[in-house]
């Protein structure tokens, strides 16, 4: 099947009636598509389609989040201020050296990140580290406002440490000169959270965090049956040696005795527990019935045999429908519609787990804002290995008056994702028609019963960008660094690590 995959990418022209080697729905308006994107994964190299739609306008770029933990001056914007023109500034490795002349204006220093966006909602100060020869003003200011008549002064013997304000706008670092020769190194500006033990610091919980009981878990999900049943106890052991304070068990099709020893296990040992469940037919409307009779079964059996109801996780994926990507606002509805049915079948909110990027669609921001009701905590798939680029997608939550929310990392192995945009032509390898979307062997020629598209481009994701799989050390490594820093934030209730596998026996 390789010469296909290489056909495809060179425009190889073969038989008139090709052979279609994918098929998909029909795409809406499809005479009247000029440009459409396919996408899916690759498997031994080869393209396997899984999703077609019209090529949506990009939204717009989002600032990436400023580093947070790490010395911000690099990529800081400097810029002199003051008639007298009475200030120098030389930036030495990663540091910044600063000298002042004596004058009688105003004088100093405007740093600014204009191209990055600073944590919102964050509990937060800006660390600054260095030394100064003489009393050097120091100030957080909104941009373009003047600074105030007694800033704060850059220490002379250890860090300076100055509060983040949680202004909607840019903030700039003002570095005020005397009115005499003075000088200063400047070694780090550093974005933190406010220490734990701080008036307001991070260990202060937001009102709903405290009310649900969350705390800085440390969990993972558990997908197999095979992993406890046969050894609750043994399963619980190895769970608690594993360091895990939370985990989401996949609920059994066919619930037993051992599910009650496994909850009586996690409990005598500390761990919390959860039912975990869900698949992307639940956001149609056909599963959704079935889903709300699935739970309603479900939960009178765990009101008969445990001790509490657990709560219910839950983990649709609306988005790896065939038709969602054509039609993302009826996806959204229906996972949005399903949660609150099976919320109302289990008796109670429930957990969802959803991609990082849900907020920043604005059918996805929808269906969370109208499911709010029924969900009492959010899991974030912050599927990422660069712990900043975690940070980023995170922060989007974080800041939102939301439930408690959990942030998770991937360890386990992913597939190589490929999108390819196609644009319409007089001959191509993707053919749309009343009776749906084709991917063909080889080139063929429109003709008055179809449209034909040629391949424009193809991208490619790395599994390495994603997923820490093969990587263990660098995974510990991302969570003892990102714990802290997310803590920050008050809605911030634990860290989650996807594809731990449960060692046996």
């Amino acid at each position: 099947m390789r010469w296909i995959g290489l056909a495809l990418l060179a425009g190889w022209s073969g038989a008139a009636s090709a052979e279609a080697i994918w098929k998909g729905p029909v795409v809406k308006d499809w005479r009247e598509v000029e440009r459409l994107t396919l996408s899916g994964t690759m498997e031994a190299d080869m393209f396997r389609p899984a999703a077609i739609a019209p090529e949506r306008e990009a939204a717009p770029p989002v600032p990436l989040l400023a580093p947070m933990g790490a010395n911000l001056l690099p990529l800081a914007e400097i810029r002199p201020f003051g008639i007298e023109e009475r200030v120098t500034a030389e930036r030495d490795g990663e540091g910044l050296r600063i000298r002042c002349r004596a004058g009688r204006a105003a004088a100093g220093l405007v740093l600014r990140w204009p191209d990055r966006r600073l944590p919102r909602g964050y509990r937060g100060q800006w660390r600054l580290e260095g030394r100064a020869d003489t009393r050097i003003g120091v100030e957080i200011l909104p941009v373009g406002q003047d600074a105030s008549a007694a800033p704060a002064v850059l220490r002379a013997d250890g860090p300076s440490v100055l509060p983040l304000a949680d202004w909607p706008g840019e903030q700039a670092l003002v570095l005020i000169c005397p009115g005499t020769d003075a000088s200063a190194m400047l070694d780090a500006v550093i974005l933190e959270p406010v220490p734990v033990n701080a008036p307001g610091g991070a260990g202060a919980r937001s009102d709903e965090v405290a009310r649900s009981g969350a705390s800085d878990a440390r969990g993972t999900w558990v997908w197999q049956d095979r992993d406890w049943h046969g050894d609750p106890s043994g399963f619980a052991r190895r769970a608690a040696e594993a360091g895990w304070t939370e985990l989401a068990i996949q609920a059994p099709a066919m619930p037993d005795a051992a599910l009650t020893r496994l909850a009586a296990a996690l409990a005598a040992r500390g761990i919390g527990f959860r039912l975990l469940d869900g698949d992307p037919a639940m956001a149609t409307a056909e599963g959704r019935g079935g889903a709300a009779r699935r739970f309603a079964g479900l939960r009178r059996w765990c009101d008969d045999h445990l001790a509490a109801r657990p709560l219910l996780e839950l983990d649709i994926e609306p988005y790896a429908l065939p038709g969602f990507a054509a039609d993302p606002v009826a996806g959204w509805l229906g996972w949005a519609q399903t949660v609150q049915a099976v919320a109302g079948a289990w008796g109670g909110s429930v957990a969802v787990d959803v991609p990082w990027w849900m907020r920043r669609s604005s059918e996805g921001a929808a269906a969370i804002d109208s499911a709010r009701a029924a969900i009492r905590e959010i899991i974030v798939m912050a599927y990422r290995t660069n712990p900043q680029l975690v940070l980023d997608a995170a922060e989007s939550w974080l800041a939102q008056d939301s439930p408690p929310v959990r942030i998770a990392i991937e360890t386990g192995p992913v597939a190589r994702e490929a999108t390819r945009l196609y644009r319409r032509a007089p001959s191509g390898t993707l053919r749309l028609s009343d009776a749906g979307a084709e991917l063909l062997a080889a080139p063929q020629a429109e003709s008055a019963a179809d449209a034909m598209f040629a391949l424009v481009r193809e991208s490619r994701t790395d599994p390495a960008r994603i997923s820490f799989h093969g990587a263990p050390a660098r995974a510990v490594e991302a969570e003892r660094m990102l714990a802290p820093l997310l803590s920050g934030w008050p809605g911030f209730a634990g860290f989650r690590v996807h594809g731990w596998e449960a060692p046996h026996g």
